[in-house]
């Protein structure tokens, strides 16, 4: 769902406690609706085991790594944007 696009949204609402060592990802469909060559789309499942590969990276490395795996498997002129957002939880800080 785009955020902030409607005045009245039905959704639910809810916290999460970050611990040292999670990570936040925000994304647009851009990346898991690129499509490869036999229009397979690039999908979560994709997202998330690119992101697991690469979570021990810094937030910045780790988006690039995740961006070119992307762009790999979709060579073709890209349709989207590819937007990608990470917050990393480090010991001591909140």
């Amino acid at each position: 769902m785009v955020l902030g696009l409607f005045a009245d949204w039905d959704c639910t609402v809810d916290e999460r406690q970050l611990s040292s060592g999670d990570s936040l990802i925000l994304y647009t469909d851009g990346v898991t609706e690129s499509f490869h060559e036999d229009e397979e789309q690039f999908g979560e499942e994709r997202l998330i085991d690119a992101l697991r590969r690469h979570r021990e990276l810094a937030a910045r490395e780790m988006l690039a790594a995740v961006v070119r795996e992307v762009q790999q498997f979709s060579p073709q002129e890209q349709q989207d944007d590819i937007t990608l957002i990470a917050a990393k939880c480090r010991d001591g800080l909140r």
